[in-house]
C-alpha cells in the first residue's frame, strides 16, 4: 500500500470516529461483505468502505440504498481494516481500492445523486453547447439545436462522454414535485447534431452514470412515485433501480428493451 494512502486511509478512520463524518460511495454487494467505493479526497485513490452483508449495520444500509448507485451515510464510525481481511476483501470484490476500512457504525442513510457535472455552458469537441436560461433552450454554437430540446423549469447538461468521433451529452430537464427530472441524450458530431433520444427516466433526480467505450453510457436511478401517492408506494418505488443505456447506434433502452 502506498504511504499517501495509509496517510490517507488513518485519516479518514480518525476523522470519521471523532466526528461521525458523512462516509458515501457507489455500492456493490456481495454474499458476506459489500461495499462502497469512493475516491479519497485526499490522495484520490480509490477507497473501499467494507461491511458485513448481514451485520446490524449491513442490513441497514442495504435497507435504504441500492446497488450500482451513490450511498450516503450522514454519521457513521469506522476502523482500520486487518491485513487478513485486506486480503479476504480483495477476493471478493471485482472493484479493487487502493485500500479498505470498515464500516462499524451508520446512521442517517440514503441514496443520493452525484454531484459532478450539471453545467448551463460545456465546451464539447465539436463545439460550444449551452443552456439559454430564460427559455432552457439547448444551443449548440449558439443556435437552438433541431430537434428543439427545451428544459421544464430547467435544463443542465448532466456529463459529457467521447465515444469514437462522436460526443454524447446526458441532459437533465427538471420538473416540479411530481416529477422532478427527466433526461434525455444527445449526440454531436463534427457535423453537428446526429442524434436525440427519447425523453426517458423514473422522475426521480437520484441517478448515477458511468461510462464504457464498448457499449456507450449507462445511467442507473432509482423508481419515484410523487407526493400525492400512499407512502407504502412511494418508499416501495425508491428501492426499485431502473437502468438505462445508451450508444452511437442502437436504440435507447430501459433494462434491456428498446424504449420508443
Amino acid at each position: 500500500m502506498k504511504k499517501t494512502t495509509a496517510v490517507a486511509l488513518a485519516t479518514l478512520c480518525l476523522a470519521s470516529l471523532a466526528t461521525a463524518e458523512v462516509t458515501q460511495g457507489v455500492l456493490e454487494k456481495g454474499p458476506a461483505y459489500s461495499a462502497l467505493f469512493s475516491a479519497s479526497p485526499e490522495s484520490g485513490d480509490l477507497i473501499g468502505f467494507a461491511f458485513k452483508t448481514q451485520s446490524t449495520v449491513g442490513r441497514a444500509i442495504l435497507q435504504s440504498c441500492l446497488p450500482g448507485l451513490l450511498c450516503k451515510i450522514e454519521k457513521s464510525a469506522t476502523r482500520p481494516v486487518s491485513d487478513a481481511l485486506s486480503d479476504t476483501l480483495g477476493q471478493k470484490f471485482a472493484t479493487q481500492p487502493a485500500g479498505w476500512i470498515e464500516i462499524t457504525q451508520a446512521r442517517n442513510i440514503g441514496m443520493a445523486p452525484v454531484v459532478f457535472g450539471y453545467e448551463k455552458t460545456l465546451k464539447t469537441r465539436h463545439g460550444m453547447v449551452s443552456v439559454r436560461e430564460e427559455d432552457n433552450t439547448l444551443l449548440l454554437k449558439g443556435k437552438p439545436i433541431k430537434p428543439a430540446i427545451e428544459g421544464n423549469s430547467g435544463l443542465d447538461i448532466v456529463a459529457n462522454y467521447e465515444l469514437g468521433a462522436i460526443d454524447v451529452l446526458l441532459l437533465q430537464s427538471s420538473g416540479g414535485t411530481a416529477c422532478p427530472a427527466l433526461f434525455r441524450f444527445v449526440n454531436i458530431s463534427p457535423g453537428g447534431v446526429l442524434r436525440v433520444s427519447p425523453e426517458f427516466g423514473t422522475c426521480s433526480d437520484i441517478i448515477y452514470p458511468t461510462f464504457d467505450s464498448k457499449v456507450g453510457v449507462t445511467v442507473a436511478m432509482v423508481g419515484f412515485r410523487g407526493p400525492f401517492e400512499p407512502i407504502a408506494d412511494r418508499k416501495k418505488a425508491a428501492m426499485t433501480k431502473a437502468v438505462y443505456r445508451w450508444n452511437v447506434q442502437g436504440p435507447l433502452s430501459e433494462n434491456g428493451k428498446p424504449v420508443r
